[in-house]
């Protein structure tokens, strides 16, 4: 009875170590999403800068392609993509926690991984 008792506890150590690793796994994931969207922010900012700001352009807009001017669309791209940089801060904070949390669960239960 008690080895059975025991071999839950272990049960319990292991999944409570895969729901970690999974979430900090899922918290890079984002952020090598979000940092690839910044990338592509960068490029359509670096491609419209030096154009005059009253040319005509054109801007996916939940599914819909608007027209506007460069001196329109330019403020708005570059908001949004300093909206997701800090989305990627916020997300290495949370994966830096993550991260720690994890290290500590495997250091209490000194779990031994044996291949990652």
């Amino acid at each position: 009875m008690s080895q059975q008792k025991q071999q839950l506890t272990e049960n319990q150590i292991i999944e409570h170590y895969k729901d970690l690793k999974s979430q900090q796994q899922q918290i890079i994931s984002r952020i090598s999403e979000f940092e690839s969207d910044v990338g592509e922010y960068g490029l359509v900012i670096n491609a419209i800068q030096n154009l005059e700001s009253n040319r005509k352009c054109f801007r996916m807009v939940g599914g819909v392609l608007v027209e506007r001017t460069v001196g329109e669309v330019l403020p708005q791209i570059k908001q949004n993509r300093d909206g997701i940089k800090e989305v990627v801060k916020k997300l290495d904070e949370n994966l830096s926690i993550k991260t720690k949390e994890l290290n500590d669960f495997v250091a209490l239960y000194k779990i031994k991984i044996t291949s990652q």
